[in-house]
């Protein structure tokens, strides 16, 4: 929703009139505790954290709290990544999806900065930090340098060897003259770049997002696949990257870097690189595709006893083994026992941090070629007990060469360089929302 003005002479608003602002961001802990506070239009009251917490507190998860929510006031976006909160209010016509790409490209940064891990106890540690980063990122409320390069250019990482001099050498980690990738017409790479050994490689990641029904029928089949671009070149490489399949790259978001006007001529990817690793480009395919793994689920309640024989195996025409498989159950918390065994892997029953379920995890961590897997046996319930509900199964697995569109590199290019590099392509497959109705 978004108000469309009221009151005397008012005209209300235009669709499209949508403004780019980014006002304010509050850093929260899992608590509701601000950690850092920073306003680049205006100054909020941070009363507006407490509106944030009593949504969530309504909540029996907290991944439940909608994205954007609606106050009297304001409305509040948020992004949530481990035990930190990004939080913005707006309460002009400010486009939400534009405040969470901001969040989300805010976390990108934090995650190549400070690793993976980032939480509460990250971000106190290095306050200061992410103060100057948040300063170079957004500039009177609109986005200005977000490139991870032209960052560490101007802002080093928290290496050990920058925070004893910065600590006994008393320099800071923020650059006093502009870094002169700056002032090129390719500000994305830095100047100067040298390596010993100069590789380029490619991950051609596919993520199966699905919904299938008890009689195997797929309800909802999404992929979302991209190409991650690891880059180690000295100089100014040019590079042309061709695919197999270049029809099916046609819902695509492409990095800065790719000539966007050549590549809806001729879909051909053709860039000058970042250095270091980036996502070149990401598409989604929609509509029937290729599965995996097929999964044959049978839980049928009786007398208070759940009696459970589940199957899985390949799909796939040419065999390539599956691995790191998790089969979740999320039973009724009333589960009182359960006496599963699997014929490969291990079976294991946990309680949810929120006590809504006790899910039972069936891992394999590599399918064989030779035997189909088989999960049977019961769970046991309190007299009297009839389940609401027959559970939604979650899958997750891995998949080493091999991806369900069938798009492949096909040709890579490296120009304007002396030297020749090496050049490599790996392709993977993995479950993300992969679901199975019982």
């Amino acid at each position: 929703k978004r108000p469309t003005g009221g009151g005397k002479g008012s005209r209300g608003v235009r669709p499209g009139t949508y403004k780019r602002m980014f006002p304010n961001l509050f850093i929260l802990n899992s608590t509701g505790e601000v950690l850092i506070e920073k306003h680049w239009e205006g100054k909020v009251p941070r009363k507006v954290v407490d509106a944030f917490m009593e949504e969530q507190v309504k909540k029996e998860r907290k991944l439940d709290v909608v994205p954007v929510i609606e106050t009297p006031k304001f409305y509040l976006v948020h992004t949530r990544r481990g035990d930190i909160v990004l939080l913005t209010t707006i309460n002009k016509e400010t486009a939400p999806l534009f405040v969470l790409e901001i969040h989300n490209k805010i976390m990108q940064v934090m995650y190549h900065y400070f690793g993976v891990n980032v939480t509460s106890r990250t971000v106190r540690d290095h306050f200061t930090l992410i103060y100057h980063l948040l300063d170079e990122m957004v500039d009177g409320g609109f986005p200005f340098t977000t490139d991870i390069n032209q960052l560490q250019a101007m802002i080093a990482p928290p290496t050990i060897v920058n925070q004893v001099m910065s600590t006994f050498a008393n320099q800071d980690q923020v650059k006093k003259a502009l870094p002169e990738g700056m002032l090129t017409k390719i500000p994305w790479r830095r100047t100067g770049v040298k390596y010993h050994s100069n590789e380029i490689c490619f991950d051609l990641i596919e993520e199966i997002n699905c919904i299938i029904e008890r009689n195997s029928n797929v309800s909802v089949c999404e992929v979302k696949g991209s190409i991650v671009c690891t880059c180690k070149l000295s100089g100014m490489p040019d590079i042309t990257l061709t695919t197999s399949h270049p029809s099916l790259i046609q819902d695509a978001v492409l990095h800065r870097c790719v000539r966007i006007n050549r590549f809806r001529r001729e879909r051909v990817i053709s860039f000058v690189p970042p250095d270091g690793r980036f996502t070149l480009l990401t598409y989604f395919l929609r509509g029937p595709t290729q599965l995996p793994l097929f999964v044959r689920p049978s839980i049928n309640y009786v007398n208070a006893v759940a009696n459970v024989n589940i199957s899985l195996g390949s799909k796939m025409r040419e065999f390539k083994a599956a691995e790191d498989i998790e089969l979740i159950i999320p039973f009724p918390k009333e589960m009182i026992s359960s006496s599963l065994t699997c014929s490969v892997g291990s079976v294991n029953t946990v309680e949810t941090a929120q006590g809504q379920h006790r899910e039972v995890h069936w891992t394999i961590s590599r399918l064989p070629k030779d035997k189909t897997p088989v999960l049977e046996g019961t769970a046991q319930f309190p007299p009297g007990f009839k389940a609401e509900y027959r559970p939604t199964l979650v899958v997750q697995f891995n998949i080493k060469s091999w991806n369900t569109s069938g798009l492949t590199v096909d040709g890579l290019n490296v120009t304007d360089v002396k030297y020749k590099p090496f050049r490599g392509v790996r392709t993977y497959t993995r479950a993300g929302k992969y679901h199975i109705r019982c």
